[in-house]
């Protein structure tokens, strides 16, 4: 059984290429994109920080399920 805490996501936040000077941010699943953010962020932090509270949401679904 894996760790309760192994969960299969992680962050990509990369600059956005349609408005350079700003970032996007998606949550990765096992390799593959999962779920990409519709919008773009000011800052690397603020979309990193966006991105988080996405992934703590999804942690907590991905627990719940017992996955």
């Amino acid at each position: 059984m894996a760790d309760r805490n192994d969960h299969p996501y992680s962050i990509d936040v990369r600059p956005c290429w349609r408005r350079p000077g700003r970032f996007v941010c998606s949550i990765i699943e096992k390799g593959a994109p999962r779920r990409y953010g519709p919008q773009s962020y000011a800052t690397f932090d603020e979309a990193r920080r966006a991105a988080q509270a996405r992934l703590r949401q999804l942690v907590f679904e991905w627990q719940l399920i017992g996955a």
